[in-house]
């Protein structure tokens, strides 16, 4: 966005961009600044800060535990490993994203890295939730056929790379879409 602001018909209640205004009936045009550094902001970082420090802690001592372990993993923690360095593209690209966004309230970076973030930021949430479904699917065989454990080994390994290559797939158009204005 090159101008930050919505002119506002107060006679229509409608804003240029189609967002609704409703505020006065008077005839005159009003100015509305939506990006402008405010309390609802100053709580954003506060609950975005609070949540970067509790996710980074979480996820890096889990990931340390998880590679720490055996040489051989079962396939569940095969299955959170992904998970975790899922999570971890989450609260080292997408959290701060927001953070540094919430405080300049602008694009400070260029066109280049707001495609490379916004694909990541995407990349993320996309290969969190594939693994989670490849975790249900897993749990779900584990259940109802218990005696096929090479056939698992092998189908989680499977599951695990389509979901990599899925997410890496789903991701790929936020470059494109995607732009500094």
């Amino acid at each position: 966005m090159t101008d930050p602001h919505i002119w506002v018909d107060n006679s229509t209640d409608l804003a240029i961009n189609g967002t609704i205004a409703g505020w006065s009936n008077s005839r005159n045009n009003t100015v509305v600044n939506l990006l402008e550094f405010d309390e609802e902001s100053r709580i954003e970082i506060i609950i975005y800060s609070i949540l970067f420090v509790l996710s980074a802690s979480g996820n890096v001592a889990v990931c340390v535990s998880l590679l720490r372990g055996r040489h051989r993993r079962s396939r569940i923690e095969e299955m959170i490993l992904h998970l975790n360095i899922a999570d971890l593209i989450v609260t080292f690209i997408m959290v701060p994203m927001e953070i540094f966004w919430r405080i300049t309230m602008e694009w400070i970076a260029g066109d280049a890295a707001c495609r490379i973030m916004m694909f990541f930021r995407a990349f993320g949430l996309y290969l969190s939730s594939m693994v989670l479904v490849c975790i249900s699917i897993d749990r779900f065989t584990a259940i109802v056929y218990p005696l096929r454990v090479n056939v698992a080994q092998k189908r989680v390994k499977y599951m695990l790379r389509y979901a990599w290559i899925c997410s890496f797939l789903s991701s790929v158009p936020q470059v494109s879409i995607s732009k500094k204005i």
